[in-house]
């Protein structure tokens, strides 16, 4: 089985943006996404986007892969066809390839050395 590497630009999301909160103790630059308007959902156990994973016909640089937001069959439908069009690319996938590990030879044998029965 195959491992991919996905990366996503979050950025891209409907809606995100940076902002800098304040805290208690510090304040931190941090990544704002609306719910609502995102395509984000809220489950029992967390926060989820969904996305789709689309191969690329003619595929640049490493990716085999486009990323989008994939939203509910309701929601799609009631997008115009420009809406669906301008949909943004969230990011890329490409397999991860496994570069095989070679042995590591750790003394040489001279003529001397042989016993070997052949």
């Amino acid at each position: 089985m195959a491992n991919y590497s996905i990366k996503t630009d979050l950025l891209k999301v409907k809606g995100a943006f940076v902002t800098n909160i304040k805290g208690k103790t510090a304040t931190k630059r941090c990544l704002c996404i609306p719910i609502d308007d995102s395509g984000l959902f809220l489950g029992k156990q967390g926060c989820y986007l969904n996305m789709t994973a689309i191969e690329m016909q003619n595929p640049q640089f490493s990716d085999t892969h486009c990323i989008k937001v994939s939203y509910d069959k309701e929601v799609y439908e009631k997008m115009t066809e420009e809406e669906k069009k301008a949909q943004p690319i969230i990011g890329g996938l490409h397999q991860l390839e496994r570069k095989q590990e070679q042995m590591a030879v750790s003394g040489y044998m001279t003529p001397e050395d042989e016993d070997l029965p052949f």
